[in-house]
Formats: structure tokens, C-alpha cells, sequence
């Protein structure tokens, strides 16, 4: 993706960029909160939006820490309202602020920057299933396999081995008699652009791999 240069801080999309990296488990939901705020959107709701972009027990992290997060490294901007006028300072100024009423209303904002909307195309784009099957268009077929099955009910990569065999989709080396595949490459690649999770028991398709299968 082409970066404009006018206002865009290329070390602060390095600085997203390697965050968002450094965090595996939770760079879908880093990307989609980043797309989420490209319009204006209450903290709150932001952080509700989270919340039902988690897709394994292993994300732990909070909502606010995922936020908290985003917003040190650059990819999104927070701004603090009193009583619906902006207010200067952060948060924390806001409480030890005399000036300011008890009773007035406080509400936060967040919206995402130029660098972190073009950090989460670039990771979309670097993680998208086109992408994945580039160097081997030939697998096509396997991983959408394994996507139907996975649709049609929660299955485990032993019943994912069973139903590659049985289609002939594990490239079995026939001087030797061997798969030169297995299921757990096909999950492993599909898990890391968010198309599959693992619910503790089985994987299961995410929208992500369902938009996938409606293509």
C-alpha cells in the first residue's frame, strides 16, 4: 500500500507496525478496532467492539489494555470532551482539574490516525488468503476444504487429516507413500490470518473465513 506523504509520520507506523506484530494473538482485533475507529467512536463502544472480536480463551488482555495499547503507539488518537467541548488534556489532567465541575459530563473519544489505518491495510493485505495461497495457488482447494468443514461443524485436526486423505489433498509422495502434508499446516496458516480459531476442543470458522468461502 501507497503512503501519502503529506502529515504521515512514518515512525509511527513502524512503531504500530511492531506493535501489532509483536502480538500475534491479538493483531485481527488490533486491525478491526483500527477500522472500526476510522469514524469517530465512543471509548465505551470501542471497547464493547473488542470484546466480541476475541476469538480464542489464550486473549487475555483487556479491552482498555488492547486500547491503551493503540493509542501509545500512534494508531489511534484519544480525545477527551467536557460537557461536549473539547478539553486539553488527558484524563488523569482532568481529574486533578479543579476548574471543572463535578457534575459535569465527560465523555472519550477515539479515532484512528493515517498510520494506523494504513498499518491495518498492509497487515489485511500481508495476512489475506490470496496472499496465503500465492506460492502454491495449487492448495486452494485443501484450504477451502478444510474452511467448509470447519463451517458445517467445530472439527478437530484429526477429523481434518481424516477428510484431506480421503479428498487426496495431502500431496502424498507416492515413491515413498507418505503425506508430504498435514492438517495442522492448513489450520496453522488459515489460524494466522484469522480465518480459523481454536475454541480449546476444535477449530471453528471465523467471519474472516467465512467471508473467505462467500468469495
Amino acid at each position: 500500500m501507497e503512503h501519502n506523504s503529506d502529515g504521515f509520520d512514518p515512525e509511527t507506523y513502524k512503531r504500530t507496525s511492531r506493535m501489532i506484530e509483536a502480538n500475534p494473538a491479538y493483531r485481527n482485533i488490533c486491525c478491526a478496532l483500527i477500522e472500526y475507529c476510522c469514524d469517530e467512536q465512543d471509548e465505551e463502544e470501542a471497547c464493547a467492539f473488542c470484546e466480541i472480536q476475541r476469538t480464542s480463551q489464550s486473549q487475555i488482555q483487556s479491552a482498555a489494555g488492547i486500547i491503551g495499547a493503540l493509542v501509545r503507539s500512534g494508531a489511534l488518537r484519544k480525545c477527551v470532551f467536557v460537557d461536549g467541548e473539547p478539553y486539553t488534556g488527558t484524563l488523569e489532567d482532568l481529574q486533578a482539574d479543579e476548574d471543572v465541575a463535578e457534575d459535569a459530563v465527560v465523555s472519550v473519544t477515539l479515532t484512528s490516525t493515517p498510520e494506523g489505518i494504513a498499518v491495518a491495510a498492509d497487515v489485511r493485505e500481508e495476512r489475506s488468503f490470496n496472499h496465503l495461497i500465492a506460492p502454491y495457488p495449487q492448495r486452494r482447494g485443501a484450504f477451502l476444504a478444510v474452511l467448509t468443514a470447519c463451517a458445517a461443524t467445530p472439527k478437530t485436526t484429526r477429523e481434518l487429516q481424516e477428510t484431506l486423505k480421503c479428498a487426496d489433498m495431502l500431496e502424498t509422495e507416492a515413491a515413498r507413500g507418505i503425506d508430504s502434508l498435514h492438517a495442522s499446516y492448513f489450520t496453522g496458516s488459515l489460524e494466522s490470518i484469522g480465518a480459523l480459531a481454536w475454541n480449546g476442543k476444535a477449530w471453528t470458522v471465523t467471519d474472516t473465513g467465512r467471508a473467505i468461502l462467500a468469495e
